[in-house]
């Protein structure tokens, strides 16, 4: 009988260690891949001609159909680009990053880049450029359906699309006629797409001298005269279709610069089936299909390299575990395979998050556990947070239970939404400063806000929350009227047909994913630095209201003075306390902030008639935006760092981790599926011990019934990342989780390495 996944035991190893592929094979891809990045590479003269032939091409036809446009510019780029099969790959497509980027240039050129970045008034624009707000960024992190080429190859797409053609009325379809003929010609650039990459690889297998390449590359050639037209019936042929439409989505949108790469969808869903079917038909090994698993998510990387986006490594993300669309537990075999490939790649991407819920067995807790601790810092995403927080904003349980988390920490349903997380950020500390100020910023002195009562007026602490919730409408008033303006000039003159094809409902429409045709049509607003305003309203209240030490206008003197000259006030509202230690007066104060937030955007819709989400996080935007801000009332100074995400501010956590959670779980996340992030560092030498390790499975056990939506974990401790810091050269392998993405720590910008060094370091209970 063949050993399954659940008879052999469950992978671990210690973090840090370097990559220990599965065979020579994926090793050596692994080390090209993974040295790309070090590489210097100028984008080769005819990469760069092409890219000035499709934006030309897209602004020639884009006034009178800017689908169809955007199809030819695809369709020029797929019939002229170089292809060049690479040895050990496996999967052919995609071989030189340039690709990915060779339709930025039409992006960056189309008429929404044009007009809908612009801001739709003078406030709007003044405020942007002031930093109380950051955006709009309305592309990336989207994830279309790309199982959907599995079940029907682009020959079952193509059907659909020429049946609906068909029911057009001449003279009334239009719109909707343009809509399916830029779907037409987009699935015939990805038929070509594939003709070209098996006719390279048959000329490359008989020019050879290697055999065991040329039987590689016939193989690939024999995979590749099935798939992407007609349905996958192995897994290689799934894992190479797949990987097809991903490269030409990724083209489609500009590439990865935008945003990031796409969402995966729950690989151990739609591959288990052709996994489980090899496996009992005798074509394939637990062993080679491991080796196909490390070559599949070694493409996921290096579509990033060669772009700004390259030190993020914004990759791509998958979803592993969970709950099936019929509540069941959705964990097999695949989900611990997937899991053992990214673990022995040891790769900063693709990420793969873990989605845990109540009634996960034993096993998958346990394998959890062993990925989370083999240090690739990747999130885990809580189903009884994240699927209420769905149906609480308009999707259908089945539905909701399906998501995943998409590139970083937002979270969306494959194939079912035109997802834009990145609407704007929110600086939530400078609206803290306008409430006490009348509006004014204290580094410029421009009216920023609404006039609420002076310093002095604020005679208690409600009148604080009230002049901070008039500050923060004023605020989101004025963010959705610029979203929804970026968002109507998106959908008047942006267009994906490619997309379209891989998103639910977009074919029985006959409208493209831009323009709404999706099923759930969301824009997320990002707000930053939740955990320097609920400290500052700690210590104002205790150090002001309570003890008496300062007046509020004897605050706002320090403030704007830096602090300097009031030394004495800095440090008692530093003492005083502080979030993320279990302090139930202080953890209120986190609802007391997020629930308005919630309140701002619930019931309002954007320009396609979806709903505003919220999240709370910041990504690395804590940099930027902390230097539009005066000193704080915690005690922080002027223009420094926000406080990342929701983690404790540096050096406030006292009380361990299980406290910090607890304090968390004062907010309620259902208001918030646009997403989340806790980022914690763990010391490995705890963790990887057997009773360390049954300790870690009962803190993610708390994290889940404690409500909590989402944590990234590295696992590093204190000295060894100041250690790494000055001997860089002894710590090749050394892999941290900085924000929405994971790099290696000597990879890391001063001023990044300096966060994480900051960061507690936490330890689980003996």
């Amino acid at each position: 009988m063949t050993m399954t996944t659940l008879d052999a035991p469950l992978y671990s190893r210690p973090p840090n260690r370097g990559p220990d592929c599965s065979t020579a094979r994926s090793a050596r891809l692994r080390a090209r891949r993974f040295g790309m990045y070090y590489e210097t590479h100028v984008e080769p003269p005819a990469y760069l001609r092409l890219a000035e032939g499709a934006k030309n091409l897209l602004l020639a036809r884009e006034p009178s159909d800017p689908a169809l446009a955007r199809a030819l510019a695809l369709r020029h780029v797929v019939e002229h680009c170089e292809i060049t099969p690479e040895k050990d790959a496996a999967l052919v497509g995609g071989e030189n990053p340039f690709f990915f980027n060779l339709m930025l240039p039409a992006l960056n050129a189309d008429r929404h880049s044009r007009e809908g970045r612009q801001a739709p008034d003078e406030e709007s624009r003044r405020l942007g450029e002031t930093r109380l707000y950051l955006g709009p960024c309305f592309e990336g992190h989207i994830s279309p359906g790309v199982e959907h080429i599995l079940a029907q190859g682009i020959s079952g797409l193509q059907a659909r699309i020429e049946e609906q053609l068909a029911q057009l009325d001449e003279a009334a379809d239009g719109e909707r006629r343009r809509c399916y003929e830029a779907m037409r010609v987009s699935c015939q650039s990805v038929l070509r797409y594939a003709q070209r990459l098996r006719e390279a690889a048959e000329h490359t297998a008989r020019g050879t001298k290697d055999e065991e390449w040329a039987a590689e590359l016939r193989t690939a050639a024999e995979v590749l005269a099935r798939v992407p037209e007609q349905p996958a019936t192995t897994l290689h042929e799934a894992l190479q279709s797949y990987w097809l439409v991903y490269c030409l989505i990724t083209l489609e949108m500009g590439g990865c610069c935008p945003g990031g790469g796409l969402g995966l969808g729950r690989l151990d869903q739609s591959l288990y089936p052709y996994y489980r079917r090899d496996l009992d038909e005798g074509r394939l090994t637990r062993a080679e299909a491991l080796e196909l698993l490390e070559l599949f998510l070694l493409n996921f990387r290096h579509c990033d390299y060669y772009t700004g986006h390259a030190v993020y490594t914004p990759g791509s993300q998958t979803s592993l575990g969970g709950v099936t669309p019929a509540g069941d537990d959705a964990s097999n075999e695949l989900s611990e395979l997937i899991m053992e490939a990214s673990l022995r790649l040891q790769n900063p991407a693709p990420y793969v998050s873990l989605r845990l819920h109540r009634n996960a067995p034993a096993r998958y807790w346990q394998a959890a556990a062993n990925y989370l601790a083999g240090g690739l810092g990747f999130p885990v995403v809580n189903d009884e947070v994240l699927i209420p927080a769905f149906v609480r904003h308009g999707r259908l349980l089945a539905e909701a239970r399906d998501y995943i988390c998409s590139c970083c920490y937002e979270n969306t349903l494959p194939g079912r939404e035109a997802f834009h997380p990145n609407g704007a950020y929110l600086n939530l500390p400078l609206v803290l400063e306008l409430a006490l100020n009348q509006g004014r910023s204290l580094k410029t002195g421009d009216q920023l806000g609404v006039a609420t009562p002076a310093a002095q007026d604020l005679a208690g602490f409600d009148d604080v929350l009230t002049a901070f919730r008039a500050q923060l409408r004023s605020v989101c008033d004025n963010i959705r009227k610029h979203m929804n303006h970026a968002d109507a000039c998106h959908m008047e003159y942006r267009r994906y047909p490619l997309m379209s094809v891989f998103m639910d409902d977009c074919i029985d429409r006959g409208v493209d994913v831009c323009a709404g045709g999706a099923r759930y049509n969301l824009t997320g607003i990002i707000v930053s630095g939740v955990p320097n305003v609920v400290n500052s309203l700690s210590a104002l209240r205790e150090v002001v209201f309570e003890r008496g030490a300062a007046t509020v206008a004897g605050l706002c003197t320090a403030l704007q003075a830096n602090f300097d000259g009031h030394e004495d006030l800095r440090q008692q509202l530093l003492a005083a306390p502080k979030w993320h230690n279990g302090l139930d007066r202080v953890d209120a104060l986190s609802a007391a902030v997020t629930a308005p937030l919630y309140a701002e955007f619930c019931d309002h819709r954007n320009a396609r008639g979806g709903r505003f989400q919220v999240a709370l996080y910041s990504f690395a935007a804590n940099h930027h935006l902390g230097e539009a801000v005066g000193a704080s009332p915690d005690g922080r100074l002027a223009g420094e760092l926000l406080t990342r995400n929701l983690n404790p501010t540096w050096g406030t956590d006292q009380d361990g981790p299980t406290s910090l959670l607890r304090s968390l779980s004062k907010i309620d996340f259902t208001q918030f599926p646009n997403g989340s992030s806790l980022d914690l560092r763990f010391d490995p030498a705890v963790v990887n011990t057997k009773d360390g390790r049954g300790k870690f499975v009962a803190f993610l056990k708390a994290f889940v019934d404690l409500g909590v939506m989402t944590m990234q974990l590295s696992m590093v401790d204190t000295e060894t990342l100041l250690d790494a810091r000055e001997r860089p050269e002894k710590y090749p392998n050394l892999m941290v989780k900085v924000a929405g993405y994971s790099a290696r720590f000597v990879d890391l910008s001063p001023q990044e390495q300096e966060e994480l060094i900051n960061r507690g370091t936490q330890r689980l209970a003996h």
